[in-house]
């Protein structure tokens, strides 16, 4: 199992996935923007026997990041897998100096926010219908470093 980085090549299968995990899926068109124009943007795949079986993208900005995508392929789900990308993920964090990371998720995703919640992530407000069937979102957010600072004026309290 490998993760690497998220190529146009792997955009139809990445595709596939996305189409069949989310009510509201990225575009092609948005995936092609994050791959080529958004300076800020990286994406990356878990490949397992040559084969795609998760992704995960994030926004780095000076010392924040925000997480965009942590998915993997339905019939996966709940092996463990997730744990992968976020370990990987955190740990490029680490290595581009961000101080602190932000994250939106479903606030009906229990499963997500477990996972969140397992590695240090804590619930700083909510995007009110945020999605767009009307669903609300959750802000979570973890420092990185004990000495990061963090602005929440921005974020509704639940």
């Amino acid at each position: 199992m490998i993760v690497r980085e998220m190529t146009l090549e792997d955009l139809e299968l990445v595709l596939n996935i996305e189409e069949n995990s989310y009510k509201t899926p990225w575009s092609k068109a948005m995936f092609l923007n994050e791959l080529t124009q958004n300076k800020y943007a990286y994406l990356f795949v878990l490949e397992s026997n040559n084969m795609i079986i998760g992704y995960y993208g994030f926004w780095a900005i000076d010392d924040d990041a925000m997480i965009t995508k942590v998915t993997i392929v339905k019939p996966l789900r709940g092996k463990g897998l997730s744990k992968v990308l976020m370990d990987d993920l955190l740990m490029r964090l680490k290595i581009l100096n961000c101080n602190t990371v932000t994250l939106e998720v479903r606030v009906s995703n229990l499963a997500a926010i477990s996972l969140y919640e397992k590695y240090g992530f804590k619930i700083i407000g909510k995007r009110e219908k945020y999605y767009q069937d009307g669903e609300d979102a959750h802000v979570m957010l973890k420092k990185l470093n004990e000495g990061a600072v963090y602005y929440e004026e921005n974020y509704y309290r639940d």
